[in-house]
């Protein structure tokens, strides 16, 4: 599946900032790691994949791991029949039931002492004298799932199962199991165990082409109550997400570099209530400016500090005139690093003067951190039952600055200069706000006007085809993981149909063209220095179209992007506009429109590209059916010449049977315990290429024990090619010999390279890849996993 458009870069980004979301809800502080190019990194990460594939659990352990389970169902059944699944209370009475019965439990935020932690210790001991060493932690967490880890020590190192389950319909049910080694493994004097390592998650993996890291703190030793009990109630609600409370020294007397607008956006809402005002996550919002009166944002301040009005208004924009406060949500340039540290209390003194001071420890797994820095907080409670705090000192400040995460609001000279005039109309600017992660050109090359007819024919034309959207149910195996949409692909060809029929030019991902004469007379009128102005109706995969008109003026290029979402019935609106300097266009002689922006964004594409000139759909079925989901860069098939009588066993690579697995089933491998059964991996390699078992097992690591082979996961290349048939040929004895062009749009080319490809189909609908040859054109070849390694 190719993105090719800009709308796609910020709603990817956003995809994984979910998927990190998903995966932190599994139990684990994560990201997704994505370093293609290190090959060192890859060859350690096959290693360890080879050292680990055999780690299983003893009949013991397994009898165990149905014990816990079912001590952990019965608590989260009842717990589910008093709607009590989130409660603390609950967790805690299911960690000293587990410990009870003899085992190391924990909860997974760290708020209730392990428990048989004295055992967890020994292991740790033993793991540093270089001794062997075996133990089972569970993890429990609200809402009811629990990740069960099989810790085993080898060679000072420590290999896990982790087997993540969730609570489903009054049974808990494995979600997904990860064998992996652990990279990094920490115990610290303050008693934390911090460790980290790769797993395997197939669906993100499928979906993000990353790595996916567990991240992971352990408190061991026991932590007095009382600390826990205060850390929930003054410090935990703040946290160190999106303010400086806790990373500046300030008191009463002198507030110092405390952000009071970060301190309205923590305070002013209600539990269960919607903000009062647009903070980030409304994008649309990014650079709107509200007027808050002096009473609202002073009682929502006072309430948590003692400070006068004076004071708050000279560390704020007030204007007296009007008596309000002026407030900007944090936008895209505010931004923070998506990890954070989490705050312990480790200790409290109660002062004379009623006021309480708490140590507090800045635990930062994802830095294999237990003391990211240290600072005491004192706080008050008040008469009506709240709290007012007092102060902040910084006790051990942070010794790395690259350990940092908090990103400051821009200051008033800074806002200007980025949004200067821009933000004095929220809502007027909503739909060009709403593209916010796409880098804005400076200077529009049309006018007003010119936008407000733009959108109205946007409308017009999405009006064209409101019947389609109206009439498409979305199966609900078509939706994605962030629950977004799958638009059937028939109706997204019909989509493009009729938007050509009513002569509009409009394409989607796998569809010709319609109408791509106006894209042609575009680029003419370019080459002759004639300012021109095109619109592409492009139609993508969740249904949404993005109107993408190109603009030629003043020697300059841009786009005016106008994104169509739907509401239900069919009814079109505009979701967001967004308008970007182009920085070079071409139209090659095979048809396809490349094009570059001014400003390319982190991880999305050098160049955007749409195929212009038609192909055939014979061509586009042949492509469908045996080029997509093969790679030119994580392996040799496609790009070393071989043939089924002369050295076929070049090709053959562990990192192969992924993508030829989800060719042959149309499913992402899911490997248990990062093994694949051996009947099923020879019958899908020896049926989609000339090569024998015994080649197989010589070459993709087979390991005769366990009669399996190692799962070895496929890293992300940024900017791959893909192939697509030009040409073909039906032979006889019921071969097809496939020509196939290169495109590396991302290098300016749609001829990087040809090959000329032999296949058997057969009656069953498999097939078998009988030879492949290849031949540099526009391009260089690129380099494989083996060629690298």
């Amino acid at each position: 599946m190719r993105w090719k458009k800009r709308r796609w870069v910020w709603r990817n980004i956003l995809l994984s900032t979910g998927l990190i979301l998903v995966i932190c809800l599994a139990g684990c502080s994560s990201f997704m790691r994505n370093d293609p190019e290190n090959t060192k990194g890859q060859q350690k990460q096959q290693s360890q994949n080879s050292d680990k594939g055999t780690m299983k659990r003893t009949k013991s352990e397994e009898k165990a791991l149905e014990e816990i389970l079912e001590s952990c169902c019965e608590v989260y059944k009842e717990a589910a029949k008093k709607d009590q699944l989130g409660d603390l209370e609950m967790l805690r009475n299911l960690v000293n039931k587990l410990g009870e019965s003899g085992y190391i439990a924990i909860d997974s935020e760290n708020q209730i002492n392990m428990t048989e932690y004295e055992e967890f210790i020994q292991f740790c001991e033993a793991k540093e004298k270089g001794k062997e060493g075996r133990i089972t932690v569970v993890e429990v967490a609200k809402q009811g799932s629990c990740i069960i880890r099989t810790m085993e020590i080898q060679n000072k190192t420590v290999n896990m199962i982790r087997s993540y389950y969730v609570f489903e319909k009054n049974k808990l049910k494995l979600s997904s199991e990860d064998v992996y080694q652990t990279d990094k493994w920490v115990y610290t004097d303050n008693g934390y165990l911090l460790f980290s390592g790769p797993l395997s998650l197939e669906e993100t993996y499928e979906i993000t082409r990353n790595e996916i890291m567990e991240y992971k703190g352990y408190r061991i030793l026991p932590l007095d109550e009382t600390c826990r009990e205060f850390n929930r109630k003054y410090i935990l609600p703040v946290g160190y997400k999106c303010n400086n409370m806790f990373l500046t020294d300030w008191n009463e007397d002198d507030f110092g570099e405390l952000d009071f607008y970060d301190m309205f956006d923590i305070f002013h809402s209600k539990p269960g209530m919607e903000p009062l005002y647009y903070t980030m996550e409304d994008h649309r919002k990014t650079c709107a400016v509200y007027m808050i009166p002096k009473e609202e944002f002073e009682q929502v301040i006072m309430s948590k500090f003692k400070i006068t009005s004076e004071a708050l208004q000279s560390k704020s924009v007030y204007h007296p005139e009007e008596k309000v406060y002026e407030y900007k949500p944090r936008g895209f340039e505010e931004t923070e690093y998506p990890e954070y540290p989490y705050p312990e209390v480790v200790g409290y003194v109660e002062n004379p003067d009623g006021t309480l001071t708490l140590k507090v420890h800045a635990v930062f797994p994802y830095r294999g951190l237990s003391k990211a820095y240290v600072h005491e907080v004192t706080v008050r409670d008040t008469e009506d039952g709240g709290i007012q705090y007092v102060g902040n000192r910084i006790l051990e400040p942070i010794n790395n600055q690259e350990i940092v995460w908090h990103t400051p609001r821009l200051t008033r000279d800074e806002w200007e200069e980025l949004y200067g005039g821009k933000g004095d109309d929220a809502e007027s600017r909503d739909t060009e706000s709403a593209y916010w992660l796409v880098p804005q050109a400076e200077e529009c090359l049309i006018s007003d006007e010119e936008k407000e007819k733009l959108q109205k024919n946007a409308l017009s034309a999405a009006a064209v085809v409101s019947n389609i959207y109206k009439e498409t149910t979305i199966p609900e195996e078509q939706r994605n993981v962030m629950g977004g949409i799958q638009f059937p692909d028939e109706q997204r060809k019909n989509v493009v149909e009729q938007l050509g029929n009513a002569g509009f030019a409009a394409v989607e991902d796998d569809t010709n063209m319609r109408n791509y004469e106006k894209m042609e007379q575009f680029y003419a009128d370019y080459q002759n220095g004639q300012n021109s102005m095109v619109t592409i109706y492009d139609v993508h995969r969740d249904g949404v179209i993005g109107a993408v008109t190109f603009v030629y003026r003043e020697e300059k290029l841009q786009t005016y992007y106008i994104g169509i979402q739907w509401k239900e019935e069919g009814i079109p609106e505009i979701e967001g506009t967004s308008v970007s300097d182009v920085a070079e266009i071409k139209l090659t002689e095979k048809g396809y429109f490349i094009y570059a922006y001014e400003n390319v964004i982190a991880h999305a594409s050098l160049r955007q590209y749409w195929r212009i000139k038609p192909l055939s759909e014979e061509c586009r079925e042949l492509t469908r059916k045996y080029l997509s989901g093969l790679s030119y860069v994580n392996y040799n098939v496609l790009v070393t010449n071989w043939d089924s009588s002369n050295n076929v066993e070049d090709i053959l690579m562990p990192c192969m049977f992924e993508d030829i697995y989800r060719i042959a089933t149309g499913e992402i491998l899911k490997a248990e315990n990062g093994q694949i059964p051996a009947e099923e991996y020879e019958k899908i390699m020896t049926t989609y290429f000339p090569v024998s078992v015994e080649q197989i097992r010589e070459h993709c690591g087979y390991d005769a024990n366990s009669n399996s082979y190692p799962y070895e996961m496929i890293y992300a290349r940024p900017y791959p090619p893909f192939g697509e048939v030009v040409d073909y040929r039906y032979h006889n004895d019921g071969t097809i010999t496939l020509i196939v062009d290169g495109v590396w749009a991302d290098y300016n080319s749609d001829f990087a390279f040809q090959n000329v490809i032999v296949v058997q189909p057969f009656e069953d609908g498999t097939f078998r890849y009988l030879s492949n040859s290849i031949e540099e054109k526009e391009l260089e070849l690129p380099q494989s996993a083996r060629m690298e390694g």
